[in-house]
């Protein structure tokens, strides 16, 4: 895979995927800044003091990638996070921006402590020069991000673990990164400056959307881990209890998705840019179940990051990929496979 499409797939499908995690930290530290500032930075008119802590948070975001780029060339998997790690660390950034929002629309004084700060040697190192210490909150969520991939870039991750090199590991993430970067740039000015023009409707706005950007967070936390209080799980469970009641039978006929062979129920999902096919397939509880993942194409999606938690699969695929797994499902019920932040999604029901 060439650095120039590795550098596209960033502008496109990278930018917009991680900045509904990624982005939301970055409006979230200048919403921050600028609430502690009062009216708004003064800067020289060219508006260099907006553009200092995008350029710490971009700066920082690339340097992080670089290296994990290099040590993903250079000694493969072994820094491989699990998928228990990444929805942690989802979970912290999804904190973060709830406790955000709390603090700009003056919930409790408790949550202007959530920012970050330099620590006291860090602060004598700079000398006290307050420019300086604006940009470490940006620089150190910007290096984080790292933790918290979103799935295009775990995609990236694979290609660079099969560079088998160390430079072109690093290569790979920086092409990506560097591709993100133009949307990334639209989201911290526009944070910045429109927190300027419109400072207190802006506020509650950026409040208002960090909360729903945490909650979508949280939604695609549960349903990577299969809990019944997705929305995706929760959603047509109501709907269902709604006048006209939906009395319809459940058709248990046989699943044209599903092939049996010698007694193994063989289902093969194919896994593409806008999700899985099949979406939804049953299968019948007691027999074992052959599962393959098949990418058949240029697939750089979330979608390439699959997640099957109820038995124990993790996999991260490549463009051009097959993985198969076997498991004996034995409860009845609808269990969720999705991508690892919850994106998109199917079921399997055990019948």
């Amino acid at each position: 895979m060439n650095l120039w499409l590795i550098f596209l797939t960033g502008l496109t499908s990278g930018g917009v995927t991680c900045a509904a995690m990624q982005g939301g930290l970055l409006a979230s530290v200048i919403a921050n800044q600028k609430l502690a500032t009062g009216s708004g930075s003064k800067d020289d008119g060219l508006g260099n003091d907006d553009l200092a802590p995008v350029t710490a948070f971009l700066g920082a975001k690339l340097f992080s990638h670089l290296i994990l780029g290099a040590l993903l060339g250079a000694i493969g998997s072994v820094v491989e996070l699990s998928l228990t790690s990444k929805l942690i660390f989802q979970g912290i950034a999804a904190l973060f921006m709830l406790a955000t929002a709390l603090n700009l629309l003056n919930v409790h004084p408790i949550f202007r402590y959530l920012s970050f700060q330099p620590p006291k040697w860090a602060y004598r190192l700079l000398k006290n020069n307050e420019k300086s210490a604006s940009l470490f909150a940006p620089s150190i969520l910007g290096f984080l991000t790292v933790f918290i991939p979103c799935g295009v870039t775990q995609a990236m991750a694979v290609v660079a673990l099969s560079s088998s090199s160390a430079i072109q590991g690093a290569l790979t993430m920086g092409a990506f990164v560097l591709g993100t970067f133009p949307l990334f740039f639209l989201i911290g000015i526009g944070t910045s400056r429109l927190s300027e023009v419109w400072r207190t409707d802006f506020l509650k706005f950026a409040s208002y959307l960090l909360i729903f950007m945490a909650a979508s967070s949280v939604n695609g936390i549960l349903q990577v881990t299969d809990s019944p209080y997705s929305v995706q799980r929760l959603g047509p469970q109501l709907v269902r209890l709604l006048p006209p009641y939906d009395k319809s039978p459940i058709n248990l006929g046989e699943d044209p998705n599903v092939k049996i062979d010698k007694g193994i129920q063989k289902v093969t999902i194919s896994v593409e840019n806008g999700g899985y096919t099949p979406r939804y397939f049953r299968v019948k509880a007691g027999a074992p179940v052959e599962l393959t993942l098949e990418t058949d194409g240029q697939v750089y999606s979330c979608a390439t990051a699959f997640a099957f938690k109820a038995f124990d699969i993790y996999e991260v695929l490549k463009p051009v990929d097959t993985k198969v797994h076997k498991f004996i499902p034995e409860k009845k019920g609808k269990y969720t496979y999705s991508c690892s932040m919850g994106m998109y999604s199917g079921v399997m029901e055990v019948i």
